[in-house]
């Protein structure tokens, strides 16, 4: 399952897919394809509030919104009905789904381009079959090989081609590295989180992932709040919180969730690619970032990294890392 960060967690959990029922195969894919662009919209949406808000104090307001909209749902609270062995599990999946991922896209997207960061939330599956294979010992496949490559590649390419706005300066190269933190958190979070996924509703995993992760955020969001103060909050802003706490957490959840009913995690996956683009041109709209030559060409060798990475092939008792938005 998976914390959208802000974004995603910006995000969705591993599970494993039954067959797709006759008739709905469309209908999974469109309730793919709308949380994929839900998902998207999370970096340039939170960078432009990061504008006038803090960056802790957002990302615990997120949490704390979407871990309370689920409380109301399920009428239930933190670690309800979660067996006491997992209970250290779900404490895990909060510090990597929610507390590290806010720290890292939050403060990265202070300075890192929108686009740049929309489009490296997508690789977070190529994270996931490198750590499985430190993690789990698993043999590589000559393909493996070349996504790494092609991946970091079209990384370096991305993160040279700054808009001509963005000075490349620290500051503009720590925001990428930041940006990426969260990505490699997603793939420990969904690695982590697979067998706890497998035993519990996605409901209850979220409940407790986001409360969690809103309760060891809040120290840090009160001091912050004394050193910086609340922000600016106007219709904007709070708007902003409403889209990435309930659209950008609870609903796509849901929706994607119920699409693995009816459509194999692999197809769901790659029409995931259309979060990073649904995410550029949202950057591209509000912020005027445009990318060059050779920002394109990255951007091409990171998907092409990722069809491989997402390609049907041999299984193994670890399959099926799904991307996050």
């Amino acid at each position: 399952m998976s914390i959208s960060t802000d974004t995603a967690m910006d995000h969705p959990p591993p599970t494993t897919s039954p067959a797709p029922r006759p008739g709905s195969y469309r209908r999974g894919i469109l309730q793919v394809a709308v949380a994929a662009g839900l998902w998207g919209a999370a970096y340039p949406l939170t960078k432009g509030a990061l504008a006038s808000l803090p960056a802790i104090s957002l990302g615990f307001a997120r949490f704390a919104l979407a871990s309370g909209v689920l409380m109301a749902l399920t009428r239930s609270g933190p670690l309800a009905g979660i067996a006491p062995e997992d209970r250290r599990a779900m404490g895990w999946l909060a510090f990597w789904g929610t507390f590290v991922l806010v720290l890292g896209m939050n403060f990265g997207l202070r300075w890192a381009p929108g686009i740049a960061s929309s489009i490296i939330s997508g690789t977070p599956p190529l994270f996931t079959i490198i750590l499985a294979a430190i993690w789990w010992r698993e043999p590589w496949q000559g393909r493996q090989f070349i996504a790494v490559g092609l991946a970091l590649l079209g990384l370096f390419l991305l993160a040279g081609d700054a808009p001509a706005t963005v000075a490349q300066g620290p500051e503009y190269w720590l925001g990428l590295g930041l940006v990426t933190v969260p990505q490699i958190a997603w793939a420990i979070y969904g690695l982590l989180g697979k067998a706890v996924i497998a035993r519990y509703p996605w409901t209850a995993v979220c409940r407790d992932t986001f409360a969690l992760g809103a309760l060891m955020l809040a120290p840090f969001a009160a001091v912050e709040a004394i050193w910086l103060g609340l922000g600016t909050w106007g219709s904007r802003e709070l708007l902003t919180l409403l889209y990435l706490g309930v659209c950008n957490s609870v609903v796509t959840y849901g929706l994607w969730n119920s699409a693995l009913a009816m459509i194999p995690v692999a197809t769901a996956s790659f029409v995931l690619y259309l979060q990073p683009i649904s995410g550029a041109i949202l950057s591209a709209v509000l912020f005027g970032e445009r990318l060059g030559s050779a920002g394109l060409l990255g951007t091409l060798l990171i998907f092409a990294a990722l069809a491989l990475v997402l390609r049907p092939g041999p299984t193994s008792p670890h399959e099926e890392p799904a991307p996050a938005p």
